[in-house]
């Protein structure tokens, strides 16, 4: 009887991890691995540019959100931090400073084809209509804002023609932790995303996103150029700037 029980222990136990690879095989199935990796990696620097020009007050520069823009090869090409406080304008999130200053570079024209703009946080419902406006392709953000995203649904409601696809990292552990975070925050504090955004937690979250960025394992070799690029591109990254300093960023012809 007990050779029986074990040999039927064995069974359900194989059973089980046939079931859990299974289920594995078709969530990947359709899935672009390569194109995750990517995102995943490009959602940690725009976590790190944010990191590397860290605000703990109010009456900063602005907000710790942040946006970095990339070009159909994948390489980062642009980036831009939430202003509104310096600039006093309450338009200057980082989605917007990046559309505005990159549509200033030489030979860029009126449009962003083929674009993916990565962001820290869930565009709101200006940025999302700008971001619609200029065609940018894709938009990838880490964090969720409840309060204030799901502005692409409002387009889709409105039968908007020009709707991006977007995305974001869900396997990502910053992505849950800053969620994690924000939730109790929330409860115990009842005050605005931007404010936890301030907070030394969030703070450890983005610095641990610029380690990882830093110490990343590719499992796809074919993304070893855009993960150098991207490391470099965080490194050169320094504090704000604005106006004619800002278009020192744009790509060199």
């Amino acid at each position: 009887m007990p050779l029986f029980i074990n040999k039927t222990k064995q069974f359900f136990i194989l059973l089980m991890l046939a079931v859990t690879i299974s289920s594995a095989v078709a969530q990947n199935k359709g899935v672009d691995l390569p194109q995750k990796e990517r995102d995943n990696v490009l959602s940690l620097a725009a976590l790190a540019m944010v990191y590397k020009d860290w605000q703990t007050s109010r009456n900063g520069r602005g907000h710790n959100i942040g946006s970095i823009l990339v070009d159909q090869n994948s390489t980062p090409v642009f980036w831009a931090r939430n202003s509104v406080v310096v600039r006093d304008d309450s338009s200057q999130h980082g989605e917007v400073r990046l559309i505005q200053a990159f549509l200033n570079c030489p030979g860029i024209g009126k449009y962003m084809d083929g674009y993916t703009i990565y962001t820290s946080l869930e565009p709101c419902a200006m940025c999302t209509g700008m971001i619609a406006m200029t065609k940018v392709n894709r938009v990838v953000y880490v964090q969720d804002d409840p309060e204030y995203g799901h502005a692409r649904q409002a387009l889709v409601n409105i039968k908007f023609p020009r709707l991006f696809e977007q995305k974001t990292p869900k396997g990502l552990s910053e992505k849950s932790e800053l969620e994690q975070g924000w939730a109790t925050y929330s409860k115990k504090k009842g005050s605005a995303i931007t404010d936890y955004l301030l907070t030394d937690e969030a703070r450890t979250v983005y610095a641990k996103a610029d380690q990882d960025l830093n110490t990343y394992k590719l499992k796809y070799p074919q993304n070893e150029s855009m993960l150098l690029a991207t490391q470099k591109f965080i490194k050169d990254a320094g504090p704000e700037t604005f106006d004619q300093k800002m278009m020192e960023r744009c790509p060199k012809p």
